[in-house]
């Protein structure tokens, strides 16, 4: 054969990753790996969201549905990775055996490419699906702004003071009426904190000099935890309360009690 046929017989990016595929190694890793992946999938869609806080207004369920297909989006990678290294487990070598090479990825174009191609198309997904999200969130509370009921929400050390200023009422508990939107104005009168009513899906900073708000719509009824989220001194962990979603009769008779006036 001569020189010029020898370098015709190259192979070509097809064969290379065919090749590949061919090793036992390879064949065993993506079994790992698709076995792998497959459970991931099955726990994000089966019981992820029973691992997940009460779902209890519209933002905490679109959080639980980012962090489900969130799930199922990084299953392949980590399916890919936790196969290599499985494999890799099962199949070490001890003492003085020499254990064969590893395929060579990094110089083989095929297969940096198609990894290349498919992990971006993952994180693609993820930043379209993402963003479609956020928007949907901000319309909706566009569109529930002007029927929100407001309560000033402020952070000291350690403790959350709740103000409803159209009804004249202040608590250190949060109660809010079912299906009906509210906006949080959140500040804090000393250290940064942050709230954070665990299961309506809200969390947002509470600082001194700058006011946040954040939006939701409660729409189950049962009570709820309000923690903060920031590191803000010493008693930090219990700088907590309680909340509770009412229906409107409920809370009105709760706004009387408390000396307010319903809405």
């Amino acid at each position: 054969m001569s020189e010029h046929d020898s370098v015709d017989l190259k192979p070509t990016p097809g064969d290379r990753l065919a090749n590949f595929y061919k090793r036992s190694d390879v064949i065993q890793s993506t079994i790992f790996g698709v076995i792998v992946t497959g459970i991931f999938v099955i726990l994000g869609g089966k019981f992820y969201t029973k691992w997940m806080p009460t779902v209890m207004s519209t933002d905490m369920k679109a959080i639980e549905r980012l962090m489900v297909v969130f799930t199922w989006i990084a299953a392949p990678v980590c399916g890919v990775v936790l196969g290599v290294a499985l494999y890799t487990f099962l199949n070490r070598h001890s003492g003085d055996t020499q254990p064969p090479d590893g395929p060579a990825t990094r110089t083989n174009g095929p297969i940096v490419l198609l990894w290349s191609v498919v992990t971006s198309l993952l994180a693609l997904t993820a930043v379209v699906y993402g963003i479609t999200e956020l928007n949907s969130s901000s319309i909706a509370s566009a569109k529930n702004a002007e029927d929100a009921m407001v309560v000033n929400v402020t952070g000291s050390q350690w403790v959350w003071t709740f103000e409803y200023p159209k009804l004249g009422v202040t608590s250190h508990e949060l109660m809010l009426p079912i299906n009906h939107p509210v906006t949080f104005h959140v500040n804090s009168v000393d250290v940064n904190h942050s709230f954070w009513p665990v299961q309506l899906g809200v969390k947002v900073d509470a600082n001194k000099v700058a006011e946040t708000t954040a939006e939701t719509t409660p729409n189950k009824l049962g009570e709820f935890d309000v923690k903060c989220a920031e590191l803000c001194g010493l008693y930090h962990a219990y700088m907590e309360t309680t909340g509770e979603v009412m229906t409107v009769d409920d809370f009105n008779n709760w706004v009387v009690a408390q000396g307010g006036h319903s809405a």
